[in-house]
């Protein structure tokens, strides 16, 4: 059983900063970032002392799981005290690591908070190391033995599917001792991923840069997202090649560190007897491994129509060839400007309200709360994401720069807050998270509610035209850039797992063949784009292989937006349920229960189809928008 380590809440207070000032050509300190736009942390720990205090008592605590090593069989009775302090224990080293996370990445420059998120990772490791005895334990139970305990022990009945999926992974669980020494080697394994993310967050420098004013600015990670929207093509190429050219200088050594890492997930998956680095990941999380590789199937039989919208994009954006800086340049005027943070929070209130008067109030709630981290500061993690545990509240932090991109953003992040306090509020502490092919869903469906929204209430075509090419920009991110990572990262581990070597070179030949396949000649791939592998961080994750589900996420919130808007109550609540459902049954389970089925490529094809319907939509948009 795992501590909680999944998105949670975002939010913050009503004064904010002008889209002037979030522009500002100078990145904040952190000191200097104003207090209602950074989170409260303080209400998980209210200084580094009290965090050292629970570090101590976790310590103190670790062998009270001892007694209970080689007792599980003695009964019902022993099984759930067994959990029950495993349950203690998990919750308090959750604890520790999500918040010396969290305040780590507020700013990845200060070595005594990243000192204390390697000390959290070690409590992990050391609290691993504990509860090794436990799987291997249960799963040498008789089914029979372990139903029988479930059936005459009150209290654990609740824990019936919880020890349903401890028994799936039977054929996968070694020994005790073996289950002590991964989870003694999980530590080390998992260093790449922080190597990582030093370097992109804190080592690398993308120097400046002239804005569309000609005035000399610092490009950031935040930054260059907003000026490749920007309609001045100079900006876009100077921006690019900016931040493109900082990765390239360190492929090499970020070509070693993926290796590292892809070698650590080689590792554990054959050590645990599984078919391949995909199998392990696929099914710890319930999923059918052609879940995946059907979407990979169906996203390249499906590019045509992404060059399609390509085309049309290079025509409307009126060059001979698509560049890669090109691909997120808006076609037609920004009719919606700049976005203050007030009015974000409150368009995406308006578009929500298909969600409830409860879903609501607890948005509202959530900025008066601390649940939000809204503007970038030097040193601050890049990105944005929802973490906390079942304790917390259900933090959220971003880097918002007043775009309508950022604008969906907030919509996505707060699904997965609102999702995770829902899921806590609901269920017991080992049913209250959720698996990460559900966390996407909420998140997208606030997204796809969003979009549809504005577009109905679009009263000009180029705002139509404007609004069709952000949410077909969105599409294509969240589907078909998402899935050919995917093709990308279950390739590279293939070719570790037949005892290739991944160098820059050989990753740089993977991604632009993958590229290539999926984008055509419908975009110049410049040749420094063959390095982007080495800026993606969820290829570095400690649960790989996570990208696709970005993607199946996008099919299953398309086909769930739609059902709750012309459905109404019925699907709406058939939604809400599953987001207050936590893990209390399989994902696919799940998510077949709140209207869609994964388990076929259906769903997949049929979003497809509403792509090239968005797709001809945008061109008729783009001709009237002409005419205006």
């Amino acid at each position: 059983m795992k501590f909680t380590r999944l998105p949670l809440a975002a939010c913050l207070c009503a004064a904010l900063l002008s889209p002037a000032s979030l522009l500002a050509k100078e990145t904040l300190e952190r000191a200097d970032v104003p207090a209602e736009l950074k989170w409260d942390l303080a209400a998980m720990y209210p200084s580094a002392e009290a965090w050292e205090a629970d570090a101590e008592k976790l310590k103190a605590m670790l062998p009270e799981i001892e007694p209970f090593r080689g007792r599980l069989a003695e009964g019902g009775d022993v099984l759930l005290a067994a959990l029950k302090k495993q349950e203690e224990i998990g919750q308090l080293v959750g604890s520790l690591y999500v918040y010396a996370g969290m305040k780590s990445f507020e700013d990845l420059r200060d070595s005594d908070n990243s000192a204390r998120f390697s000390r959290a990772r070690t409590l992990l490791s050391q609290y691993n190391e504990a509860t090794a005895f436990f799987s291997p334990e249960l799963l040498a139970l008789p089914p029979a033995q372990v139903d029988t305990m479930v059936n005459d022990t009150p209290g654990l009945a609740i824990y019936r599917h919880y020890l349903d999926e401890q028994s799936r992974l039977r054929p996968y669980t070694l020994s005790e001792a073996e289950e002590k020494l991964l989870a003694m080697a999980d530590d080390p394994l998992n260093k790449f991923n922080g190597v990582f993310s030093a370097i992109d967050n804190a080592d690398l420098n993308f120097g400046t840069m002239k804005n569309e004013e000609g005035e000399e600015v610092e490009l950031t990670k935040a930054r260059y997202g907003a000026f490749l929207s920007s309609p001045d093509r100079r900006v876009r190429e100077d921006a690019w090649i900016g931040l493109f050219t900082a990765y390239e200088k360190m492929g090499n050594t970020l070509a070693a560190n993926y290796e590292g890492h892809v070698k650590g997930r080689v590792f554990s998956a054959r050590a645990r007897g599984y078919d391949s680095a995909l199998h392990a990941a696929t099914y710890a999380s319930a999923i059918p491994t052609e879940v995946y590789t059907n979407l990979i199937t169906a996203a390249r039989e499906g590019a045509p129509a992404l060059q399609k919208f390509l085309e049309v994009r290079r025509e409307a954006l009126g060059v001979d060839t698509m560049e890669v800086w090109d691909l997120y340049a808006p076609t037609t005027d920004n009719v919606f400007g700049d976005i203050s943070w007030d009015e974000a929070k409150q368009i995406v209130a308006e578009a929500l309200a298909p969600m409830g008067e409860d879903y609501i109030a607890l948005y509202w709630h959530g900025f008066d709360d601390g649940w939000v981290d809204a503007v970038e500061n030097r040193g601050k993690r890049g990105g944005a994401y929802s973490w906390g545990t079942y304790n917390s509240k259900p933090y959220l932090s971003m880097n918002y720069e007043g775009t309508l991109n950022d604008v969906s953003t907030l919509a996505h992040e707060y699904g997965h807050s609102l999702h995770s306090y829902m899921a806590r509020g609901t269920q017991p502490y080992v049913y209250g998270s959720y698996r990460t092919f559900i966390a996407e869903i909420a998140s997208m469906t606030n997204e796809a509610i969003l979009f549809q929204k504005m577009l109905s209430e679009a009263d000009s075509a180029k705002k139509r035209a404007y609004l069709l090419q952000n949410y077909l920009d969105q599409f294509r991110s969240g589907f078909f850039r998402q899935t050919s990572f995917a093709d990308f990262e279950m390739q590279a581990h293939a070719r570790v797992e037949a005892g290739d070597a991944l160098s820059k070179d050989s990753l740089n030949a993977l991604y632009a063949e993958v590229f290539a396949a999926y984008y055509g000649d419908a975009v110049n791939a410049h040749e420094l784009n063959a390095s982007e592998w080495s800026r993606i961080p969820h290829f570095m994750r400690t649960d790989n292989f996570y990208v696709y589900q970005y993607a199946t996420s996008f099919v299953a919130a398309t086909a769930l937006a739609k059902q709750i808007l012309e459905e109404g109550e019925p699907a709406r609540d058939r939604f809400l349920t599953m987001l207050r459902s936590g893990s209390n049954d399989y994902p696919i389970e799940l998510l077949k229960k709140a209207g869609v089925d994964m388990t076929t490529p259906k769903p997949i094809y049929q979003t497809l189809a509403v792509f090239e319907e968005l797709v001809g939509d945008y061109e008729e948009a783009l001709a009237e928008a002409k005419a205006e």
